[in-house]
This record gives C-alpha cells, sequence and structure tokens, in this order.
C-alpha cells in the first residue's frame, strides 16, 4: 500500500513537472489612446519578465524582448499594436510585463503600463489587451481605432531578445512633467544616459538590465 501510495506520488510529481516545463506563448494587444500630441516615429520596448514571488530581495530576469521602431500614430483614433512574447516557463517563478513607448530610443517616454502587470497566472497560453497610460493631454478620436506595426502600416518589430538577462528595479518620485536623464556607470565618474524619463508627481519605476559586476545607477535633472 505505500509503495502504490509513493508510485502515485512519484508519477503525480513527474506530471508537474512537466507541466512546469512547457513553453510559455502569449499575445499582449496594445491600445494607445489618441492624443492632442502627434506622435511620430515611436519606439515601443516590450519586455517580458520571470521573478520568484519566494525571494523578495531578488532581482527581475528578462526572458524575452520585442522591439519597435518607427511607428506612427494614428492622428484621428486609438492605435492598435500586437506584441507576441514566448519563453520557457520555469519551476516555481511567475511572471509579468513591461511595456513602455518613447519619442525615439532613449527619448523622452510618452506611454506606459499603469501598475504590476502579471502574466501567465497557471495557464502556458495567453492573451492580454492593456491600454497604455500617458501623460500626455488625450483626445477624442474620431475614426475607429487603427493598427500599426507588423501588418497594420508604420514600423516593424527590430529584433528579439537572445539569451536571458538580470534586471533591477529603480523607483522614484518626481515632479510632475520635469525630466530627468537615467544614468548608469562602472565607476562613478563616467555616467551614460540609458533613457529621458519624465515625472508624475507620484512614485515612478522602471526595470533595466543589470551588465558586469558592478553597476550604479542616477537620476539626472536634464
Amino acid at each position: 500500500m505505500n509503495m502504490r501510495l509513493f508510485l502515485f506520488v512519484a508519477f503525480f510529481a513527474a506530471g508537474l513537472a512537466k507541466l512546469h516545463a512547457a513553453p510559455l506563448e502569449a499575445d499582449v494587444n496594445l491600445t494607445f489612446p489618441l492624443t492632442k500630441q502627434k506622435m511620430l516615429g515611436i519606439y515601443v520596448d516590450a519586455r517580458l519578465y520571470e521573478y520568484d514571488p519566494w525571494l523578495a530581495d531578488a532581482p527581475a530576469t528578462l526572458v524575452d524582448q520585442v522591439e519597435f521602431k518607427g511607428l506612427d500614430l494614428s492622428t484621428k483614433a486609438h492605435s492598435l499594436l500586437d506584441v507576441h512574447f514566448s519563453a520557457e516557463r520555469k519551476t516555481r517563478m511567475n511572471y509579468y510585463v513591461s511595456i513602455r513607448a518613447y519619442a525615439e530610443k532613449g527619448g523622452t517616454q510618452y506611454y506606459f503600463i499603469d501598475g504590476f502587470q502579471k502574466i501567465f497566472e497557471d495557464v502556458d497560453v495567453d492573451e492580454l489587451d492593456i491600454e497604455l497610460a500617458t501623460r500626455l493631454p488625450k483626445k477624442n478620436p474620431t475614426d475607429d481605432p487603427v493598427i500599426v506595426g507588423e501588418g497594420g502600416g508604420s514600423g516593424e518589430a527590430t529584433g528579439r531578445l537572445i539569451g536571458i538577462h538580470r534586471a533591477v528595479e529603480i523607483e522614484w518620485e518626481g515632479t510632475d512633467g520635469d525630466e530627468f536623464l537615467l544614468q548608469k556607470s562602472s565607476d562613478l565618474e563616467n555616467w551614460e544616459t540609458v533613457e529621458t524619463v519624465v515625472g508624475n508627481g507620484g512614485t515612478v519605476s522602471t526595470f533595466l538590465r543589470v551588465g558586469g559586476r558592478v553597476q550604479f545607477w542616477r537620476l539626472h535633472r536634464d
């Protein structure tokens, strides 16, 4: 009897392991709300992260990334963009997505996911509909939503992540509308600008890829 129970538990555990090792596939359907400012040549950085919910201080790991360059958003309607993510599920890991859009790569951030967006909760194939937040003044659309990106007009995916990278979360508070340079350094003397960020009067956070043994970060007023 005990041997039968042992064999059952062993087979059950093996089945769970197979489930945890399954490939992950997701389509994220983005909506860019129409703004009063024309959005031309936009750069979109879409990322999939995994993290261990049992380790509060451990950094998240970047497991997939899709970039779009040169997107022209509609001037009359909301703009739609589909992003596809794929990865390999790891035991005990949870997943979330981070998507931001900028005037250009390294330029001012215009759109972002407002909050912590989980994905692949108890499923290996997922689909999310996300309306991005923006700090720009909005206006009411006069036309139906327009698809942008691959298969829908301007811009195209420019490549995917190769390999797996560690990441760190930077969190700060900034005056609404003020621009800051997010910079990194390995020696506290030479600083490289990673992106320009805009304060919103509250707490803002961003996840950044980590490389090398030592890395310092700072926010510098533009």
